[in-house]
């Protein structure tokens, strides 16, 4: 069996739990509702809320938000501001539930398709994403919506994500992207090359539960020799 067909039945499998599941991680109290990113199941969210900049006063837009985490997090954390966005109706409600169940205003939860629907006026510190990194071909069609958690065809959303979003950042801001050592190192290098792009690792790890290497780079405009 490939590794693409064990993370489609892991999504499967994932959905027959009893839902809403309640949990209770990093101070927060949560709940998971059906079709929604399972913590269980795939827990690199955990290692990047642990290890991510320090965000305090800082503004910062969270692509794929899912249940909440690690976005509301890194609100709770101190960030000025928050905007997690998510293209499943379900995760942007289940976010918003998560925020106000925790007492956490200092967030704005919207649906957007990456950042069809983020103000282009609008600029931040930090833009997050916790990549769905699992490569399928450029033609492969997703058979739910739960299969984008973590499934990128031909890696079309890692393009659109990296070409889009430095106009989004403040001038000294920088993206931060969740990526697993699983990932197609070859493409992601092609995307930032394209794009003008540099990268800097700044760090990585394991987590119990988690499959290989968790990894999170720090991706900025490419500035000009003087």
């Amino acid at each position: 069996m490939t590794y693409l067909n064990k993370v489609i039945d892991r999504l499967k499998a994932g959905q027959l739990r009893k839902f809403p599941l309640h949990i209770n991680e990093l101070g927060l109290e949560l709940v998971v509702n059906r079709g929604v990113f399972l913590p269980q199941d795939f827990q690199g969210w955990r290692w990047y809320a642990e290890n991510f900049p320090a965000v305090a006063g800082k503004n910062v837009l969270e692509i794929g938000c899912g249940f909440g985490l690690p976005g509301l997090y890194l609100a709770k954390l101190g960030a000025a501001s928050l905007v997690s966005c998510d293209i499943d109706p379900k995760a942007v409600a289940n976010t918003l539930e998560n925020a106000e169940r925790n007492g956490i205003t200092n967030v704005e939860v919207i649906e957007s398709d990456v950042f069809s629907n983020i103000p282009s006026d609008r600029r931040f510190d930090f833009i997050y994403w916790y990549f769905p990194s699992v490569f399928a071909p450029g033609d492969y069609k997703y058979k739910n919506e739960i299969e984008r958690v973590a499934i990128d065809p031909g890696y079309k959303l890692l393009s659109r994500f990296l070409s889009e979003g430095p106009e989004f950042l403040e001038t000294s801001g920088s993206i931060v992207l969740g990526i697993g050592n699983d990932a197609r190192d070859d493409l992601l290098e092609e995307i930032i090359v394209a794009n003008n792009l540099s990268s800097i690792l700044l760090g990585s790890g394991t987590y119990a539960g988690v499959s290989g290497a968790c990894r999170m780079f720090s991706i900025r405009k490419r500035t000009l020799d003087v």
